[in-house]
């Protein structure tokens, strides 16, 4: 792989939080690469090498470009980012944006140009129609008339060329036959060409009654960001929006080699007990969709998840039987060993109130936080529609206590229907009406934010080392918030200098769809700096923040906004040196180039 001279560092990073690569280049300038959802495997969602953007020179930002055409398909997955990428005979900043039409482009990232658009095979419209089917976030009135691409790809440095990783769901004609099919893919990100052929999802498990559970992929969707951890690909599967069609809670593994494409590792099912024997509904469900957020992985490459509603009390009369797992937390080992204790899973003791009320704690992703002092050193925090925090111990989660309370660290109750002085009180979420929490929470600098459907913003403080309540029992509420001022959010992305000049970055939108990406002092959200326009937005538009531009994909376009003569990263290089090495951590926040 071929990198521009002038992103060889001169320094390399120091680990910071969680510990990304990063490098300078010759002009002096910190070059980052956005390379997985939310920056980095813990999915805090944090940049930290954040130099251009900052409180005081935000509000001056202005629209860098809005790419044309407009695409195929509506963008629900995060843009990511490439500095200096070889491509066209040069080296350039480029974003990559995946559509549902099973479309990627590659813009060039400080002046919308388009370098390279593929198509990787027929969306699936069947399951997404306005009639008779499923439907999620209206898809079937989206261009491409269904799902294509609807998780957030990733992007491999280890790799030369590094392979963009994405799941495309297919309706193929095979011999004559209309065949649903989810298909992992691995592109060459300088040309947009196939690396290899594309793998079709596949997998079965055996319950314990003996039966096999068959992966179909009618009605499955892969909606979380992909997972690369230590050289592993995971992918995690769901329903496409209703949980009336045969469908379950599916993890597989794969690996890649430019010489031996893909190969599987290992398939994990969270529902395998709960098939009707008359093949009927209710089906297993414990679905894995987590608001598009991605599933996540510690040092170690322990995976983690949270599910949708599943019976977990269905076809037994002995109650739960510890082997299923919906509507909770799970951890998986790299090689997808399902818990064998309690140590494992965390499922709340008001689990049959949850299912009952469609109140899963798969709208949202865990977010793992950096290393702790104190008595709990590995912590994951769990958010579910119900707006119920969970602060989880990553080493002994806790388990199912069906009498109550949750053996966790903390239980932080639903802050805006009475129980916190928030600024509007609103009613408890149920069968998604009230205030319900959605997409994934984030991290930075002893803060924890989370988002709620129709709103407000909730930051909350996090005391580091405290053993009882480390999370605020009370958050800090967006500025200005009155009820009616939206009706959804997508999950916000954080920027910072490291532990100062923070931003949190969220887009709302109203009943049509049409979106404002805002701007908050991380410290104080009381205070918002920036708003502006970038239309109808798509599924989930968490935004993207790297080198001083923010990015947002939608229905129809990639915005970027920046502050004039500032923002990119810039290259002094105009011919490519021979082919470099390079660290990868597969955080996302950063990699740099190593000359030879």
């Amino acid at each position: 792989m071929r990198f521009a001279p002038s992103v060889v560092p001169s320094v390399l990073s120091v680990w910071l939080g969680l510990g990304s690569f990063l490098a300078q280049n010759t002009l002096g300038q910190s070059c980052v690469a956005v390379t997985t959802y939310h920056n980095d495997n813990y999915r805090t969602a944090q940049n930290l090498f954040e130099t251009v953007l900052t409180p005081a020179n935000v509000g001056s930002m202005t629209r860098r470009f809005a790419t044309t055409p407009v695409f195929d398909g509506w963008a629900v997955a995060q843009p990511l980012y490439l500095p200096q990428l070889a491509l066209n005979g040069g080296f350039h900043n480029v974003v990559f944006v995946a559509t549902l039409n099973n479309s990627v482009y590659a813009f060039d990232a400080d002046s919308g140009a388009l370098y390279w658009h593929m198509v990787y095979g027929p969306p699936d419209t069947a399951p997404f129609q306005a009639v008779g089917g499923c439907t999620d976030n209206g898809f079937n009135k989206n261009p491409s008339g269904g799902a294509g691409i609807v998780g957030t790809p990733v992007i491999d440095t280890s790799v030369a060329p590094p392979p963009i990783y994405f799941v495309t769901k297919e309706l193929d004609n095979i011999n004559g036959t209309l065949t649903h099919q989810l298909k992992l893919h691995a592109v060459d990100t300088s040309t947009g060409n196939e690396l290899t052929a594309p793998i079709v999802l596949a997998g079965s498990v055996i319950n314990h009654a003996g039966k096999t559970i068959t992966f179909a992929p009618e009605y499955q969707m892969s909606r979380p960001a992909l997972l690369l951890s230590n050289g592993t690909i995971y992918v995690g599967l769901g329903s496409t929006g209703c949980r009336n069609y045969p469908n379950y809670g599916w993890v597989m593994s794969y690996t890649f080699s430019t010489a031996n494409g893909f190969t599987q590792q290992a398939v994990f099912n969270t529902t395998p007990d709960l098939a009707n024997p008359n093949g009927k509904a209710p089906y297993g469900n414990g679905g894995i969709w987590q608001g598009g957020g991605g599933l996540a992985a510690d040092a170690s490459g322990n995976v983690y998840f949270e599910t949708a509603d599943g019976n977990n009390f269905f076809n037994t009369s002995t109650g739960w039987q510890g082997t299923d797992f919906g509507d909770s937390i799970v951890k998986l080992t790299p090689s997808l060993g399902a818990p064998s204790s309690s140590a494992s899973y965390f499922t709340p003791y008001n689990d049959r109130s949850l299912y009952s009320q469609d109140l899963d704690l798969a709208s949202t992703g865990p977010v793992l936080l950096p290393d702790q002092p104190g008595l709990y050193p590995h912590i994951l925090v769990g958010y579910g529609k119900a707006e119920e925090i969970y602060v989880v111990n990553r080493d002994n989660m806790g388990g199912y206590t069906p009498n109550g309370p949750n053996n966790i660290i903390q239980d932080v109750p639903d802050p805006t229907t009475g129980l916190c002085a928030t600024s509007t009180q609103f009613t408890k979420c149920a069968n998604q009406k009230g205030t319900c929490g959605w997409n994934a929470p984030v991290y930075w600098n002893n803060n924890l934010y989370f988002s709620s459907n129709p709103g407000p913003l909730l930051a909350y403080s996090w005391t580091p080392g405290s053993t009882s309540l480390p999370l605020a029992a009370c958050p800090t509420v967006e500025a200005g918030f009155s009820s009616g001022n939206y009706v959804s959010s997508a999950s916000p992305s954080v920027s910072a200098n490291g532990t100062s000049g923070g931003l949190l970055w969220a887009v709302t939108w109203l009943n049509t769809r049409m979106g404002t990406l805002r701007a908050f002092d991380a410290t104080n959200l009381a205070s918002q700096l920036f708003q502006v326009s970038v239309a109808g937005v798509g599924g989930y538009p968490t935004p993207t923040i790297a080198n001083g531009t923010v990015y947002v994909a939608t229905k129809a376009r990639l915005y970027a906004f920046g502050i004039k003569g500032s923002s990119g990263c810039k290259s002094s290089a105009k011919a490519a040196p021979t082919a470099g090495s390079r660290p990868n951590r597969e955080d996302g926040v950063g990699w740099s180039s190593r000359g030879r």
